[in-house]
């Protein structure tokens, strides 16, 4: 059945081609301003936040000073496969470890994503140059090329088995073409298997459409078989071989099982559409066309609604079965499906450009700009916590060449941002579920800094300097984005020997909120770089949710409108940084300034 109807659509899908593909030169000079636009879109601010946790975690581990010995161990404790590591261990190894350098690879296959687009065939070349744009004003594609993450090759891939699928399965007349597009399907599977485990479930779902689709052509469907076959008997020996070691990467993922199917739902669609807006204009697009009976009949005879919509199913069906048993299912894993839902949107326009013309053109023109919306927020929303930041503001402090800090939870991340600098620094870590028991004595030497904190909110931070016993004196606060450095500032005033619970009465008392202003009416907490307010809409604030984890999910979710801070630490910025720029809190920092703990 799958395979008359495709023949069908061969036959009738040539009236449109020569009524609606582009020109050859104009549609090369349209396909080559998406491909600078998206290019553009991925260059863009590169490095204006801070690596956060996991990006980090991907430097430390793809250190070219680490023996390959010690690099593969750390591989192994990893959740995922190793392609991506080991291409950015050698980039770095050239072009090192800054938050650039180790960004560019994933800008460029971002840009290489938009242009592995361009052959989606047999797509029309208007549904060609739509399937690009598309993906170049992706919200997710755009942030995941933004990271220096394994996500952004993963949609590389993705983008190459779904044009491979295409145009296996949508040329059953044309044998030499199916024989390339399986191939390159077979490596590109392979490759994406070996980049993430969902881009093995994405090749997986690809081979068995191709299969299913040659049915009743053996040669074809021998192809078909071969593909499949290598991808899976060249992957699962990995599998086997990787569940002896991932134990511990598989315990730091189990943030997964508490996250809310709800906020997987509001994330992903942020990350495809950009937000609810551009969904219901899709929404109302694909009703008005559904409409009428030419659509319908498109629907049911066109191979690239088949293979989106086929690939897909089995995709998201095949993760839900593996999250039945460990949880799996995040809005960031399931990135390998915007390639296909990407792909029947644009061939629903090229179909209804090849109907109705500049009415059509100017709907997917508006659907684009509803998507590209969102890009204003993500260029200018401070999204990951200031690990870069509080780290320079370390290494400024005089006299802190050597001593000791206090870190909250593992050390690794704040001995990679400072140890290189300070070898001589010692950082001692405190344990999240210990921090009751954790005994910080008075800063040693002449080092300032007592404490640094990051990944965490300022109501997490305020609960662990509830939870902390500190002797008394004075202590300022220097507050970040998801990031504390807590300082010794006896220098400046005289300090009460006996604990006092409040703030310094020379602060100034109408900035309760300043630390803790998340959606709040109040101004937001004081953190250096330039104001970002949140999004009063806790779809779009719940990247900060899975970006931590559980923990942020607990927050964000339940309570995605922050009060004022209860700490007398957290309760006041001083006047003197608030004045210094026109953020409520200072350009610098809010200090916060007490006296006692």
């Amino acid at each position: 059945m799958l395979v008359a109807r495709i023949k069908t659509s061969a036959r009738l899908k040539k009236p449109l081609d020569s009524a609606a593909d582009l020109a050859p030169i104009h549609g090369l000079l349209a396909a080559s301003g998406v491909l600078l636009l998206g290019s553009a879109l991925r260059l863009y601010g590169l490095d204006r936040q801070s690596a956060w946790a996991d990006e980090i975690t991907t430097l430390l581990i793809t250190d070219p000073a680490l023996t390959f010995a010690q690099f593969w161990q750390l591989v192994l404790s990893d959740v995922h496969p190793p392609l991506y590591h080991l291409l950015l261990r050698y980039w770095s190894a050239v072009l090192g470890q800054s938050d650039v350098a180790a960004r560019l690879p994933s800008a460029i296959f971002g840009i290489l994503t938009v242009a592995a687009a361009a052959f989606a065939k047999p797509l029309p070349a208007p549904g060609r140059l739509a399937f690009m744009a598309l993906l170049a004003v992706s919200p997710g594609a755009i942030e995941y090329s933004q990271e220096a993450r394994s996500y952004s090759l993963l949609l590389l891939f993705s983008t190459v088995v779904t044009s491979a699928c295409l145009g296996f399965v949508g040329n059953p007349m044309n044998d030499r073409a199916a024989v390339w597009a399986i191939v390159a399907l077979a490596v590109a599977g392979i490759l994406g298997s070996y980049t993430h485990y969902f881009g093995f479930l994405l090749a997986v779902g690809a081979g068995m459409v191709a299969v299913w689709a040659s049915r009743g052509r053996q040669r074809r469907a021998k192809h078909a078989g071969l593909a499949l076959s290598a991808i899976v008997a060249s992957f699962i020996p990995w599998i086997i071989y990787h569940s002896y070691y991932m134990s511990g990467g598989a315990r730091t993922a189990g943030w997964i099982a508490d996250f809310p199917l709800s906020g997987t739902i509001s994330w992903f669609l942020r990350l495809f559409l950009g937000g609810r807006a551009p969904a219901a204009a899709l929404v109302l697009f694909v009703g008005v066309a559904l409409a009428t009976r030419h659509f319908r009949h498109f629907a049911l005879h066109d191979p690239a609604m088949h293979v989106g919509s086929s690939v897909a199913l089995l995709a998201l069906g095949s993760a839900v079965l593996v999250s039945l048993h460990t949880a799996i299912l995040t809005s960031r894993n399931l990135i390998i499906v915007l390639p296909l839902l990407y792909l029947m949107m644009a061939a629903l326009a090229a179909y209804a450009v090849s109907r109705w013309r500049a009415l059509a053109a100017a709907c997917f023109g508006v659907q684009l700009l509803l998507m590209s919306q969102a890009l204003g927020w993500y260029y200018s929303a401070q999204t990951k916590e200031q690990w870069r930041e509080s780290a320079s503001f370390i290494l400024d402090q005089p006299d802190c060449a050597e001593g000791r800090i206090y870190v909250f939870g593992d050390t690794a991340n704040y001995r990679y941002l400072v140890g290189k600098s300070r070898p001589r620094l010692k950082l001692i870590a405190i344990p999240p579920d210990r921090a009751a028991t954790t005994r910080i004595e008075p800063p040693g030497g002449n080092c300032r800094v007592i404490l640094w904190a990051a990944d965490l909110s300022p109501s997490e931070f305020e609960q662990l300097l509830s939870t902390l016993h500190l002797e008394h004196s004075c202590m300022r606060v220097t507050a970040f984005y998801w990031a504390f450095v807590v300082t010794h500032d006896a220098g400046d005033l005289v300090c009460s020997s006996e604990p006092i619970s409040g703030v310094d009465s020379r602060l100034p008392p109408r900035l309760a909120a300043c630390s803790c202003g998340a959606a709040t009416a109040g101004p937001p907490f004081c953190r250096h770089g330039a104001q970002a307010p949140f999004s009063h809409d806790v779809a779009t604030d719940v990247r900060h949710v899975a970006t931590s984890r559980a923990r942020r999910a607990a927050l964000w979710l339940g309570t995605p409108r922050v009060k004022a801070c209860r700490h007398p630490l957290l309760k006041r910025c001083s006047r003197s940084h608030r004045n210094r720029s026109r953020t409520p809190c200072g350009d610098r920092a809010g200090f916060v300034t007490v006296t006692g703990m």
